[in-house]
């Protein structure tokens, strides 16, 4: 329903103005009335009334006044003027500040008026179209950072998540769909037969990682509670009830934590619920001993560890309810540094986040696993004639980011140690500490090229415990700082 304000300082007009038409059929609703131009103006400030049906010669504020004083103050409500005979030529003035008819009070009748009310809601509608429109393009970044603060990807400088709501509504209704790779529209939303939605409900769209949120934002709070006999969803939908916009944020992460119950039973349905409280923002995520253990299967090939690895994660992930964005995100992560390592194509960004539960994405990873085992390009090692040096070269490329010394290695494989230091040479054509050096300015590159780890985080991770050591070390074998290394494109120029 449209809204109206009748402003009329006769009475008598200004009560049959408001019994004697039906509104409603129109598709129009009275909000207010008033009896001046100063007190209109107050309401038309706090209410904001779609159209304004108003007479011009009125005391304290006349008509003409009140829409100059509007158009003014930025509000956009339409004005239509109740004028006399010999008050033409101000009603003429209100057509060239902006009022979209005016109504001559002795002709006027209930057909006058639907006729003038049906020119009001074309224009109307237009409006709110073009609005929706601009609103819609807008606010796509809005929701992008919006869901980065979500998903705990939160930028210092950006704004407080709230600070842009109340330029669209003062209410918002949320609802998350888990539609995967399935197109989800607001038409297959409204198809569902959830909620009554008049034109002035401002909708948005925003998709990303296999799943779909719409906002339907609003003047006052909706009632958008599904009916009581709703057909099978062919989706997991969740729908948060009508909230202040200033809750958005909550409410949004309402909905998607109700939907990751979807997520870990693979089941279909619907859920409908009124937010009660905030949801803290967990950081979820595996530790890189995992991964690293992970990795370390990967570049030997070894097909059941990994698999049984990817279970294990898989489980701890259900166990400690992590949100469907974290799993995907993991799961990306892991695909990216398997295609790094055996030098073959990840998967199509959308392949893994478009999954529409835990088990689907676990198969389809276990899947890319074993794909990359089989036809990627293996990682080269050096293999002698001597099994206790191919013992020890195990353990290096399993342990290079430990502190590994030649002393360890000997007692490792029970040999002398310089004896070991000479066969070593021997059997590899290099000494010990050159071969865990270079394995070590290996691994580092690999890091600097795919990741924004500090080089002291590098450093650390590949097994040097002094920044300084770490760069002396990586400029030796590559003739470049790490970060000139960095700043040169990394592997592209080596």
């Amino acid at each position: 329903m449209w809204s109206i304000l009748i402003v009329e300082d006769e009475v008598h007009v200004r009560k049959s103005l408001i019994k004697n038409i039906n509104w409603n059929e129109s598709g129009f609703e009275v909000i207010g009335e008033a009896s001046n131009g100063m007190n209109a103006l107050a309401f038309i400030k706090e209410h904001q009334p779609d159209l304004v049906i108003c007479d011009i010669v009125m005391p304290m504020m006349n008509g003409i006044e009140l829409l100059k004083q509007t158009k003014e103050a930025g509000l956009s409500c339409l004005f239509v003027m109740l004028t006399c005979m010999n008050e033409f030529d101000y009603a003429q003035l209100a057509l060239q500040h902006g009022a979209v008819d005016y109504i001559l009070k002795l002709s006027m009748n209930a057909e006058s008026l639907r006729e003038v009310l049906r020119k009001v809601d074309q224009q109307l509608q237009r409006i709110a179209g073009q609005k929706s429109l601009r609103l819609y393009v807008e606010y796509q970044q809005f929701y992008a950072d919006m869901w980065d603060r979500i998903t705990d990807v939160i930028r210092e400088e950006s704004e407080p998540a709230d600070s842009r709501e109340a330029d669209i509504l003062p209410y918002v209704a949320v609802c998350s769909v888990l539609n995967g790779a399935s197109r989800f529209s607001i038409e297959d939303f409204k198809a569902l037969g959830w909620g009554d939605w008049d034109a002035h409900v401002v909708i948005h769209q925003f998709a990303t990682m296999g799943q779909t949120t719409l906002f339907f934002w609003s003047r006052k709070a909706m009632d958008v509670q599904p009916p009581h006999h709703v057909g099978e969803t062919p989706y997991p939908v969740v729908l948060c009830a009508s909230v202040p916009s200033g809750h958005l944020l909550d409410a949004w992460r309402s909905t998607l934590r109700k939907l990751d119950e979807f997520w870990y039973s693979g089941q279909n349905g619907f859920h409908y619920f009124e937010r009660k409280g905030s949801i803290e923002g967990n950081v979820h995520s595996l530790s890189w001993k995992i991964e690293r253990k992970f990795i370390h299967y990967f570049e030997q090939g070894k097909v059941d560890e990994c698999e049984a690895l990817l279970g294990e994660i898989w489980d701890r992930m259900e166990q400690g309810v992590f949100p469907m964005h974290a799993v995907k995100h993991t799961a990306n992560r892991l695909d990216k540094l398997m295609s790094r390592i055996a030098d073959y194509s990840g998967a199509e960004p959308d392949v893994l986040s478009e999954c529409t539960s835990h088990g689907e994405l676990l198969a389809k990873l276990t899947a890319r696993m074993r794909d990359g085992v089989r036809n990627g390009k293996k990682v080269s090692r050096t293999v002698t004639d001597h099994s206790e040096i191919n013992k020890i070269l195990d353990y290096i490329h399993e342990h290079y980011n430990t502190n590994i010394t030649l002393k360890s290695l000997a007692q490792f494989v029970a040999l002398e140690e310089h004896y070991l230091s000479s066969l070593f040479k021997k059997k590899t054509g290099v000494n010990f500490i050159d071969y865990l050096h270079r394995l070590r300015i290996e691994k580092a590159k690999h890091f600097i090229d795919h990741s924004d780890l500090t080089v002291n985080e590098v450093g650390g991770r590949v097994g040097f415990v002094n920044d300084n050591y770490f760069i002396k070390i990586f400029k030796r074998y590559t003739n470049m700082t790490p970060n000139m290394y960095r700043n040169a494109g990394g592997k592209k120029n080596t």
